[in-house]
């Protein structure tokens, strides 16, 4: 029991000080005081937590990952596909690190394009290297970078790629989206 205890007196000054450390920058109210400098986390992977809109070119944190949305186009064609009549392609190229410290499965399957009152379009099937594959394992500490494309209709309003993290279990942590513009 005295084991417990040291340990429970341990981590509440660890909390303690993260907590101190972490308003260090902040006047309490959450805005930042600094004098232009990058704030503390500015410099980390921002931790995406509940409903995150991204931008492009800024690293993001999961449980299990970090990643980047290098760029993000449209158009009509990609890699010799055409898009159908009525529909576009989304280019998508994504760094993905493994932080998680055992081999994680990735793929498309995790990445998807949403409007306003639609279903999901899921990203094509690989038609190069470049493209990210269906499914693909990721050792601990491991980076790639691929493309995903998704197909989906011009005429969809407010449309988003989105990233939802959802544990074995079915709980969802985060929903990460980035407007379509």
């Amino acid at each position: 029991m005295k084991i417990l205890g040291k340990r429970l007196a341990v981590l509440l000054v660890a909390l303690s000080m993260a907590a101190t450390l972490g308003l260090a920058g902040c006047n309490g109210d959450g805005s930042d005081q600094s004098d232009g400098g990058s704030s503390m986390s500015d410099m980390m992977s921002q931790l995406v937590e509940g409903d995150v809109t991204g931008q492009v070119g800024k690293e993001y944190a999961t449980k299990w990952f970090t990643f980047t949305i290098n760029s993000m186009s449209t158009g009509s064609s990609f890699a010799g596909f055409e898009a159908a009549s009525g529909s576009q392609l989304l280019i998508t190229n994504i760094t993905i690190t493994n932080t998680y410290g055992t081999p994680q499965p990735f793929g498309t399957f995790d990445w998807f394009v949403q409007g306003e009152g639609t279903s999901q379009f899921m990203p094509m099937s690989p038609l190069n290297n470049g493209m990210m594959p269906d499914s693909f394992e990721l050792g601990s500490n491991e980076t790639v970078t691929y493309d995903v494309v998704v197909e989906f209709p011009i005429d969809i309003k407010s449309p988003y790629f989105m990233y939802v993290e959802i544990d074995e279990q079915g709980s969802i942590y985060t929903t990460f989206k980035l407007p379509i513009k």
